[in-house]
């Protein structure tokens, strides 16, 4: 039962589905015109997508054994490719979108996973717990939405655990980064 649990918070913890509704929950509070929400809607989902179909044809192609990216080859490939999506992606929100919001959370996020890649040789860092950190950390100063965020990453942390997919010293590197990430993203956002 507790590996089922565990389970099912790691994947509502997701880095994408972190990063997806930390973004529409900023973009809510900084009262973001109906017209933005549903592009900021559509430009998630089509990342989203991107992201899946490229795991997939990898997984249905026999390149890789599952969507997770599972071994240190796949996830490489995977890390970069998201990376270069997400700062491309970020290059045309700053081009095409009045707000900052959109551009900076996708230049955070996909620094993020620069500097997994970067640390990677020595640490397998967390992007559960660097995503929930940097999700948490966008939802601040909203105390009700930064307090859910906050209990929520400890909930991500705990399966990871529970899941032996990461030890406490990569969650606090990938908390480390995350929470550096965040503070970058309102310093570019203020």
């Amino acid at each position: 039962m507790k590996a089922l649990a565990a389970r099912l918070v790691s994947v509502i913890a997701h880095p994408f589905i972190l990063s997806a509704g930390s973004t529409l929950i900023s973009a809510d509070a900084h009262h973001a015109s109906p017209s933005l929400f549903k592009v900021l809607v559509l430009v998630l989902v089509v990342l989203g997508g991107i992201a899946i179909g490229f795991a997939l044809w990898h997984v249905l192609t026999g390149r890789w054994k599952h969507l997770d990216a599972v071994e240190p080859s796949e996830r490489i490939v995977l890390n970069g490719f998201l990376a270069t999506l997400l700062l491309i992606s970020s290059a045309l929100a700053w081009r095409y979108f009045p707000e900052p919001e959109l551009a900076c959370g996708l230049l955070v996020s996909g620094s993020a996973i620069v500097i997994a890649l970067l640390i990677s040789p020595w640490l397998k860092i967390s992007l559960h717990a660097c995503f929930a950190a940097i999700a948490t950390g966008i939802l601040w100063p909203a105390s009700y939405a930064f307090l859910a965020g906050a209990v929520f990453s400890v909930a991500a942390y705990w399966s990871r655990l529970v899941l032996r997919r990461h030890s406490v010293n990569e969650l606090a590197v990938g908390s480390v980064v995350g929470i550096v990430c965040a503070m970058g993203y309102h310093a570019l956002t203020r």
